[in-house]
């Protein structure tokens, strides 16, 4: 946080994995943020998907996963009341690759929980995820699908993060932004290798990848949203070129450049 002040950086997503799994500790950690003046812009809880993912792959019943989330949501309306604060969600990966149980699982536990989100002035948005995630963190991987989605649950809280790494390779996806309206509740940013990544962590700083950013700010911005542009720094250790091991201010600055120049170049 105070590398964040330095350079002038005024939001931050919070990943709750990053916090004490402490409560107290948690708390104290959540009150530094407040105390150095950064507005969360959202949260990516500790248990994000509805089934087993990734980064939580040892709990597999899907009503236990979102009581997990409902602690999140607790925590964050307690310490972001007024805000309609947004918390990100996945899928996870379809039971035994049993698509249809998934999809009727998610219409049928997503609005209880978007229920319980709004009763606490919470929002909750869907992330669809690349196809190269596909049966690993998550079971819908289009644009389409998503929508379908967010539009059975039809809850005025629950909505999309769209991510431009996960969503850039869609046809006409410029023209469909545009048309997601008031849908959009959050934007991930970040950039593709132009020769394909080396692992599903293998990122690059906005505007040294392959996305036309500029026309994805320009349909985003068309289509009503008004919200923060998340940078997601992405990578993993074992990369030579690996952006975690690199100097911090420099990966933020050169991030900020790239959203920055595809920012002005937008028509």
């Amino acid at each position: 946080m105070a590398l964040y002040a330095e350079l002038g950086v005024k939001g931050i997503e919070i990943c709750e994995r990053k916090l004490s799994t402490d409560a107290a500790r948690a708390r104290e950690q959540l009150a530094m943020v407040h105390e150095a003046g950064l507005v969360v812009t959202s949260v990516q809880p500790r248990v994000h998907a509805l089934f087993k993912d990734f980064m939580c792959p040892d709990l597999e019943d899907p009503v236990r996963r979102l009581g997990h989330y409902r602690q999140t949501i607790d925590l964050f309306a307690e310490f972001f009341p007024g805000i309609e604060l947004p918390l990100v969600t996945i899928t996870g990966q379809a039971p035994d690759m049993n698509f249809q149980l998934a999809h009727r699982t998610a219409r049928r536990l997503y609005p209880d929980l978007a229920d319980y989100a709004a009763d606490r002035g919470l929002r909750i948005m869907f992330e669809p995820l690349s196809p190269i995630l596909m049966n690993n963190d998550t079971f819908i991987c289009t644009l389409e699908e998503s929508v379908q989605l967010i539009e059975a649950v039809n809850r005025p809280n629950f909505g999309l993060m769209l991510d431009i790494f996960h969503l850039w390779r869609e046809p006409s996806i410029f023209e469909r932004i545009v048309e997601l309206k008031d849908m959009i509740f959050g934007v991930h940013i970040s950039d593709w290798p132009a020769d394909e990544p080396r692992s599903p962590g293998d990122r690059r700083i906005c505007g040294e990848g392959c996305i036309d950013l500029s026309k994805m700010f320009a349909a985003t911005e068309a289509s009503g949203y008004k919200g923060a542009y998340c940078l997601e720094i992405f990578s993993i250790d074992e990369l030579p070129d690996s952006l975690w091991k690199a100097d911090p201010a420099d990966v933020i600055n050169r991030s900020r450049t790239g959203f920055e120049q595809a920012w002005e170049q937008r028509q």
